[in-house]
């Protein structure tokens, strides 16, 4: 196996493993926001998946505030994948700064959104563009833009 082909391969694994984390987050917060709709409603109809039960035990509070912390930590694991992912296919540290920077500022971006919301009394007109920043870190969308464009840039 040539070197360009096993590399390649890694690279592809890479952005599978990334995709599988993507499901895996989807299917933490799909379990939180569940039983958080339980916790609220005080509704007996749960769809919690069975592994996911034990978040019964948790309070709304608890619930929502833990989405930021878990946000946080998916963000910064799908910002080492991507990074780590760039520095195998293209070898220049300069482009996985680059990675990292941009992770760091969508991320930064979406949580001024959401405070600008909040301190101006009007959190719904912010959460939506917050959200869609926060999902840009967290879905193959940002690496796929990312690879794209350093194609690009190596191309001219």
């Amino acid at each position: 196996m040539s070197p360009s082909t096993r590399k390649k391969i890694i690279v592809i694994s890479f952005i599978a493993l990334y995709i599988a984390v993507g499901f895996f987050r989807e299917f933490i917060f799909l379990n939180i926001n569940e039983q958080s709709r339980v916790t609220f409603y005080h509704d007996n109809d749960s769809h919690v998946s069975d592994s996911m039960q034990w978040l019964s035990n948790f309070s709304y509070t608890t619930l929502y505030y833990a989405k930021w912390p878990l946000t946080l930590a998916f963000t910064a694991l799908f910002a080492f994948l991507a990074g780590t992912t760039v520095k195998i296919a293209f070898g220049e540290k300069s482009l996985v700064k680059i990675t990292w920077i941009t992770y760091a500022a969508v991320f930064i971006t979406g949580i001024l959104f959401y405070f600008a919301g909040s301190l101006s009394g009007n959190r719904e007109s912010t959460y939506d563009i917050a959200r869609f920043l926060a999902g840009m870190t967290e879905t193959p969308a940002m690496l796929v833009i990312l690879l794209a464009s350093f194609l690009a840039l190596r191309r001219q």
